[in-house]
């Protein structure tokens, strides 16, 4: 059977956004393969730059994302990124949360332009670069999108496919250093974000 989102027969209906899954198939240029198969070309719709819900299409991001963004376009961390927005509480008066997310203006990212342009595209997240696929411990997982099934030359699946591959090192790196950081530093009160570069007081952002 050809694979491809309408005829995928591991869809999973208590996955949220997700719309399908694939295993990825065995052998050198697996990945870009599948990818070329299933098909992709980004319409510029700016659907998943926007989102009704506080948890709709959140663009998270490491400090060494935003640090990027401000290199490359000179905008401060306040006007960049705040915090992912759902908080634990830890001890008698402290309440954490992990990583940031690009901020949100009326319902979209802040960076999306009106006609569906990205203005941080050349810095933008490894999140944006992928979208909508991702990888993780059971192979591709392919979300919503209306650029999906378009025709993808060899080249362009590569790309994605390499970008995927280096998004899956970035983000392990980032979570060896949240555990890092967890397991040297005690949680302050008050609320804090918990990073690769540290536990952050909010009203210390950089």
């Amino acid at each position: 059977m050809k694979t491809s989102i309408a005829s995928a027969g591991n869809m999973d209906p208590h996955s949220g956004a997700v719309l399908a899954r694939f295993p990825i198939p065995s052998g050198e240029g697996g990945l870009a393969a599948l990818l070329q198969t299933l098909g992709f070309s980004c319409t510029r719709c700016g659907e998943c730059c926007r989102g009704e819900s506080v948890d709709d299409h959140l663009v998270l991001v490491t400090p060494r994302e935003v640090r990027g963004i401000i290199r490359t376009f000179g905008d401060s961390w306040e006007e960049i990124a705040e915090p992912f927005p759902f908080f634990t509480s830890h001890g008698e008066a402290g309440f954490h949360t992990f990583e940031w997310c690009l901020k949100r203006e009326g319902g979209r990212c802040k960076f999306l332009g009106k006609e569906g342009g990205c203005g941080i595209y050349p810095a933008r997240p490894w999140i944006c670069r992928t979208y909508p696929f991702v990888l993780d411990e059971c192979g591709l997982v392919v979300y919503p999108c209306p650029g999906l099934g378009k025709g993808m030359t060899a080249a362009e699946a590569e790309a994605i496919a390499a970008d995927l591959r280096a998004r899956e090192r970035f983000d392990r790196e980032e979570e060896d250093r949240v555990r890092e950081v967890l397991a040297a530093n005690p949680l302050p009160p008050g609320r804090v974000v918990i990073d690769g570069e540290g536990v952050k007081v909010l009203s210390w952002v950089r």
